[in-house]
């Protein structure tokens, strides 16, 4: 630390004088106040720092007079402005521009991990500009940036479709980074599915979720709601239009030649299979189909066209659909000639729905 010795008249400094001994400063640390992060000085005699003892041989201290002392404590207060200014001293105005102090010798960092809320203004962004689908890791990028997922590239041969450069060859990590980040609620959050996932993870969660939307088969209800939803709403307000069964149980139904379908409710599960029949030149196709919201291989059921001279069967497994479809399957299905529905154009029908263990 630099010395200043102030001695005599500053403005004529004629003539040599003895030094004062002037107070030295040092830096010591409290833990029992606040400034434990910054040091404080503290006033010493020059006399503490000697290997000996002040003894009378040495020089004795000058009395200073009231405008030597004057410029002393001057001389001081600079020195003390420059050593905080050096320390990187924050006065008590501007200490809170610092935030808490953290104990000396360790690393402060308040920095803390958290997700930010963020909005797309444009839903597509993070779509395919081919396929318009969800990006999915990989993606790639041609020369000129455009991207595209990695199943377009392999079906439009590896060249962009916007420039005509080669494109499946390298990866956009900046895109990847931010489907790998990017967390959005299931789009069936409204009907009770409570999953967040990646944007990535988008599509394949959504053709699982058993939340996802499924409609009343009744054409003059609009009832949209989850399968379990729907059950509810079938059983409260439609509960004279189904019939109710049990699995792997034999039940019977009386099926004319003029339904279109008709509802079977099973009585545990919250699952409602529809009887369809359509009306064709040969016949009536009869099929049975669940409204289920994913995909599903389906249940095997049994289905039993009997009189007295005919014996018509079908073993098959329902499609899944979230809601009632007129359209017959290309499989799966039981032709009943219209003789079989006799006179009265009824005909009884014995069925058996399974469900595996």
């Amino acid at each position: 630390m630099t010395r200043f010795s102030v001695s005599g008249d500053e403005e004529d400094r004629e003539g040599p004088s003895l030094p004062p001994y002037k107070r030295r400063r040092s830096y010591s640390f409290s833990s029992e106040s606040e400034d434990d992060y910054f040091p404080r000085p503290v006033e010493r005699f020059a006399g503490d720092y000697d290997d000996h003892a002040f003894t009378p041989s040495e020089p004795p201290l000058q009395e200073m007079d009231p405008e030597e002392d004057e410029d002393d404590e001057g001389v001081e207060e600079e020195e003390e402005e420059e050593a905080a200014y050096e320390e990187g001293y924050v006065s008590e105005f501007d200490s809170s521009l610092m935030g808490p102090a953290p104990t000396y010798g360790s690393v402060a960092t308040n920095r803390t991990e958290k997700s930010i809320p963020v909005v797309l203004t444009d839903p597509d962004v993070l779509d395919c500009c081919i396929c318009f689908e969800p990006l999915t890791i990989p993606v790639f990028q041609c020369e000129n940036g455009h991207i595209a997922c990695s199943s377009c590239c392999t079906k439009i041969n590896h060249k962009c479709p916007s420039c005509s450069w080669p494109i499946g060859y390298n990866r956009c990590r900046a895109i990847e980074k931010v489907l790998e980040s990017v967390k959005i609620a299931c789009q069936n959050a409204n009907y009770g599915c409570k999953e967040t996932v990646t944007f990535s993870k988008k599509k394949d969660h959504e053709k699982i979720c058993t939340y996802s939307a499924c409609s009343c088969p009744l054409r003059t209800c609009d009832f949209v709601s989850s399968s379990k939803q729907l059950y509810l709403h079938f059983r409260s307000v439609h509960m004279h239009s189904a019939l109710d069964f049990e699995y792997n149980s034999n039940f019977s139904v009386t099926l004319k030649d003029s339904d279109d379908f008709l509802v079977l409710q099973e009585r545990y599960d919250d699952v409602l299979f529809i009887l369809n029949s359509n009306n064709e030149t040969f016949g009536n196709t009869v099929w049975v189909s669940c409204i289920w919201p994913c995909t599903y291989k389906g249940f095997f059921y049994d289905l039993l066209a009997k009189t007295d001279e005919n014996t018509l069967r079908l073993q098959s497994f329902t499609n899944c659909t979230p809601d009632r479809v007129d359209i017959r399957p290309s499989t799966g299905f039981l032709l009943i000639p219209k003789d079989l529905f006799g006179s009265c154009g009824e005909l009884k029908l014995d069925l058996s729905i399974r469900l595996d263990d």
